[in-house]
Formats: structure tokens, sequence, C-alpha cells
């Protein structure tokens, strides 16, 4: 039985890299269609291409921002999973989930130094829900201890 309660924050990785990317993005496009003359340095800045991506800038920043304020966390007590967040709580009782199934899909990556990673997708089977819970491991802090705890959980409950 679980003794305690665990927080696991929801990570923003994605969030700051998409926004590096477009960023970085943006300055090599604004950099490449500049034009150097004898005096002047001048960039293009007026290229309908560069609204484009200020738009996907913007969006990006939006979204970080957005995943910044709401504040998800996933909150494991002795009687429930709690989904929280800066606005709202949905609390999913362990009398309620019929069924927790645990996989860990293997994916190839291209790059020899990633090697093979597993992801874990822990779905949960809800009472009186129709959709399946999926819970991606990777997406919080601390996923392996995550994992963990999940994978204990089940084997204690039966579940």
């Amino acid at each position: 039985m679980i003794k305690q309660e665990y927080s696991f924050k929801r990570r923003n990785d994605l969030y700051y890299i998409t926004l590096l990317v477009y960023v970085a993005f943006a300055v090599l496009y604004i950099v490449v269609t500049g034009t150097i003359t004898d005096d002047t340095v001048e960039f293009g800045l007026k290229d309908p291409v560069v609204y484009i991506i200020a738009a996907f800038v913007v969006h990006a920043l939006i979204m970080l921002l957005t995943s910044i304020v709401r504040k998800r966390r996933l909150v494991i007590t002795e009687d429930a999973l709690v989904f929280a967040s800066r606005f709202h709580e949905r609390f999913v009782p362990f009398a309620d989930i019929e069924r927790i199934t645990l996989k860990r899909e293997r994916r190839r990556l291209n790059t020899s130094k990633l090697g093979d990673r597993k992801f874990a997708v822990i779905k949960l089977h809800v009472s009186g829900r129709r959709r399946v819970l999926r819970l991606r491991v990777a997406n919080y802090e601390r996923e392996k201890e995550l994992y963990q705890l999940l994978k204990k959980l089940k084997h204690e409950r039966k579940v």
C-alpha cells in the first residue's frame, strides 16, 4: 500500500525545444535572406515567410506560457490518482479502476548514441468511462519512479 503522497510534475521540455527550433530557424532565415551592400546590411524582415515563421514562434510561446501557468501534475495518494492543475483537479479512486495495463514499447532510434529506448504507456480502465485513460510516463518528471510506483500499485491492488 502507498503510505505517502507522491507528486510528479508535467514536463515542458517539448515546448522549450519547439520554441528554440522555431526561433533559430527564424534567425537563420532572416540572416540568409538579408543583403549586404557596401555600407549597409539589410535583413529580410518584410518577407511573407518571416511573418509565417513569426506566427509559429508566437504560437509556440503561447503554448509554453499556457503550460507553465497550468502547472499540471499527477499526484498519487493512498487511495486515488489525482490529475491536478492550478485550476482543476480530477480524482480517479483506486476502487474505480478495473484494470491497469503496463506496456513498454520499444522504439528504435536512428542515432547510435541514443540506442534503444523504451517508452512506457499505462492504460487505466476506469469504470463508468467509455475511453481508457492513457498515461505516458515520459511526460512526467522522475519517469522511472512513476513507472515503478504504478507497477507496484498494480501488483498490490491486483487490478
